[in-house]
């Protein structure tokens, strides 16, 4: 056999191998790219929910601060808008986050749990100014729903902030004052 022909068919085989193990690696990369879209995806459709609820929730528990609305009509609401944020908590938790992203998932189921507590301090607030005492716990009242409301508010803030990072595919962890070089 000529060995020119041998040299052929082991470069050829070479490149074979070559484009076989890229062509491997390429499609793993696109793979975990199109998992990391999806989560991208389900992430921002959740953190649109979420806005949307946490809004209408704010702007009712102001109402309530200001006295535009009563207190027991609000603690009724509360009720539904709690299992609201049971459900899409449960979401949240259920995404499939890729392991690079597993930090964005906590934290905004971090941020969901902090709107709750933050809308059971609304509810006691709420119970303080309809219970038995309430002329004696007026103030009490009071600020137990200023408090919810502005965690509420602060919770909303931060899982936009956390679903702007996911979407520009940032580091949660990585503080928003230093700036990366490119």
């Amino acid at each position: 056999m000529d060995p020119t022909i041998v040299i052929t068919l082991v470069l050829a085989g070479l490149i074979a191998v070559v484009v076989v193990l890229f062509l491997r690696r390429a499609s793993g990369a696109l793979r975990a790219t199109s998992q990391i879209e999806r989560f991208q995806e389900e992430a921002a459709g959740l953190g649109a929910r979420l806005d949307v609820v946490l809004e209408t929730t704010a702007a009712r528990v102001d109402a309530l601060r200001r006295h535009e609305v009563d207190g027991g009509a609000v603690l009724e609401e509360l009720d539904g808008i709690m299992a609201s944020l049971d459900q899409e908590l449960a979401a949240a938790a259920g995404l499939a986050a890729p392991a690079a992203l597993s930090a964005s998932q906590q934290a905004i189921v971090a941020e969901i749990r902090h709107a709750q507590r933050a809308l059971d301090l609304v509810r006691h607030g709420c119970a303080l100014s309809a219970g038995p005492r309430a002329r004696s716990r007026t103030a009490e009242s009071q600020i137990a729903i200023k408090r919810g409301y502005l965690n509420l508010l602060h919770a909303r803030e931060a899982l936009a902030r956390h679903v702007g990072d996911l979407a520009a595919a940032r580091d949660p962890m990585e503080s928003s004052w230093r700036t990366s070089r490119v």
